[in-house]
């Protein structure tokens, strides 16, 4: 009987982990930018062929389902600090050296105090 290859197992758990983190921080770019809502990113992944784990490219840093959520300004809403949450995306940002995505958040968090 094969052993099962506990490394790969956890290779592919990983894999998964920082696709899915990034998947979060680029969808919430896109959605407090004005670049796309969080309906049309889940209308697009429902269109593709595959599996539920498609559905991993639309998660978000925030509750699409609060009751509090507006899907015009859904950084507005109660559940998440607003400043914490961008804070957090333009460390994440410049982590990655995006430096253009950190100043479009700055810009958006002087217009939202």
């Amino acid at each position: 009987m094969e052993e099962f290859n506990w490394d790969l197992f956890e290779s592919d758990q990983r894999e998964f982990d920082e696709r899915m983190h990034r998947a979060a921080f680029e969808n919430t770019y896109l959605i407090l930018t004005g670049k796309a809502t969080y309906e049309s990113m889940l209308e697009k992944q429902s269109m593709q062929k595959g599996s539920i784990d498609q559905y991993v490219n639309t998660s978000v840093l925030f509750n699409p389902m609060s009751d509090e959520y507006s899907p015009k300004f859904p950084h507005l809403h109660n559940e998440i600090d607003r400043n914490e949450l961008i804070d957090s995306m333009i460390e994440y940002y410049t982590e990655t050296e995006e430096y253009e995505k950190c100043a479009e958040l700055v810009k958006l968090k002087k217009k939202l105090c």
